[in-house]
């Protein structure tokens, strides 16, 4: 049985989606296009990290999110805050499969 089931990854999607926002409005839009930038599922919670937490739930690096790897590939040095809910979903998909696959069989 998977750890997290529908409500779960939509209660995980909104805290990434939040996390990103964040870090969007704090830091700009090129932010979060950076080599180490991650998401981060622990105990605590979701954040966005460089590398800070060493044995999280998931960590999922921005960067190989097929929404980022568009961005980078038509050589924009940064992403449209309107990319963000993409972004989000595509997180959560990555940090649900990480997540589920500690789950006993």
């Amino acid at each position: 049985m998977p750890l997290l089931g529908k409500a779960e990854k939509g209660q995980l999607e909104d805290l990434i989606r939040q996390q990103l926002q964040a870090h969007f409005d704090q830091h700009g839009p090129g932010s979060l296009l950076v080599d180490d930038l991650r998401v981060v599922v622990h105990g605590r919670g979701v954040e966005l990290d460089h590398g800070e937490h060493p044995d999280p739930l998931a960590a999922v690096s921005v960067k190989t999110l097929f929404t980022a790897l568009c961005y980078l590939s038509a050589g924009s040095p940064a992403m449209p805050r309107d990319a963000l809910e993409s972004l989000a979903t595509e997180a959560t998909s990555v940090a649900a499969a990480h997540i589920n696959r500690i789950a006993p069989e």
